[in-house]
């Protein structure tokens, strides 16, 4: 029994007919579900690590910007600015140097403060604290003699007398004399006043001629000099 024999385009007219092709249809490459699984959770992945970073930023940014406030305001708070007007500094300070001012910083010996004389309301001077509450003083003549941390059973008198004088001695002249007969009636640095000098002796209004300065007449202690810019830095 012969075969007949078909050539492709009577194959393709007889499945035409029936609505089929003599050929298997073709197969289209497919992911796998797991592959697609893979895929969507990477995406997520790098979707959620995308967000992580912009939510660190976000952070990190509100951090430094509240430092940077709390700053500001701890800056506005605690300092000032003082403009050194006159000589009586010199060496350490020359008239125009802009300084900055600590205004709660405790006040210690031989610290540099701003305070406001009473007889000239609304002036700001800069001297140097030699004299600490509870300081013993003796005038003599028209000389102060101030001691640090004495005990007040000894005769300071007697040992000026002497020629004999503790190594912490700082001795003033004092020229005015009603500060001179202030000075001469009392025994040690009242609570909350202190004795300060201009590093310039020769050429300074200070407690020798204005007496005690009280701790609600002190601005703040001189921490740093901003101008001019060749003596930049901190007070010392």
């Amino acid at each position: 029994m012969g075969s007949k024999r078909i050539n492709k385009e009577q194959q393709k007219e007889v499945y035409k007919g029936n609505r089929k092709s003599p050929y298997p249809p073709k197969k289209r490459k497919r992911r796998s579900s797991v592959k697609k699984k893979q895929l969507q959770r990477s995406k997520k992945n790098k979707r959620m690590e995308k967000n992580k970073r912009a939510k660190r930023a976000n952070y990190l940014e509100t951090i430094a910007f509240l430092i940077f406030a709390i700053l500001c305001i701890n800056f506005i708070l605690n300092y000032r600015a003082h403009f050194v007007d006159g000589h009586s500094m010199n060496p350490t300070f020359q008239n125009g140097d802009r300084l900055l001012i600590h205004k709660s910083k405790k006040v210690e010996r031989y610290d540099i403060v701003t305070f406001e004389p009473k007889d000239e309301p609304g002036e700001s001077y800069v001297k140097r604290v030699i004299g600490l509450p509870g300081d013993r003083i003796v005038v003599k003549n028209d000389r102060l003699y101030l001691v640090e941390h004495l005990d007040k059973n000894v005769d300071l008198s007697r040992w000026i007398d002497a020629g004999v004088l503790p190594d912490s001695t700082v001795v003033v002249r004092i020229a005015q004399e009603s500060i001179l007969h202030l000075l001469s009636n009392v025994e040690e640095i009242p609570k909350d006043h202190y004795f300060v000098l201009g590093d310039n002796r020769s050429n300074s209004k200070d407690s020798r001629s204005i007496g005690f300065v009280s701790n609600d007449q002190i601005e703040g202690v001189v921490t740093f000099r901003f101008y001019p810019f060749n003596r930049f830095g901190f007070v010392h």
